[in-house]
């Protein structure tokens, strides 16, 4: 789902849980945008970090800087990530479980 989906739902979840999740998601869609530089809506959950976005070492470096400081010290384990979703799939299912202490 690209990012466009996302922001051009009027409603964004049929519940607050979902609700959350969708923003987070945004968020994240956000992050990539301004450490690629892309537009936010140009951005596909499908887009591969090698391949497609031609991720560096040092852009790792800024993506999970970005990412730890947006999502409360959140950590990417870029062995498991290899696309947009992947990225999302830590953030918005891992962080909001290591948020509940």
């Amino acid at each position: 789902m690209s990012f466009e989906e996302y922001f051009m739902c009027g409603k964004m979840g049929v519940s607050e849980v979902d609700t959350i999740k969708n923003m987070m998601t945004m968020t994240v869609y956000f992050v990539l945008a301004d450490i690629f530089d892309l537009d936010a809506m140009d951005i596909e959950s499908s887009f591969d970090l090698e391949k497609d976005l031609h991720i560096t070492s040092d852009l790792k470096a800024l993506l999970s800087g970005a990412v730890m400081d947006m999502f409360n010290g959140c950590e990417l384990n870029f062995t498991t990530i290899h696309n947009v979703q992947d990225i999302v799939e830590q953030i918005v299912i891992v962080e909001p479980i290591n948020s509940i202490h």
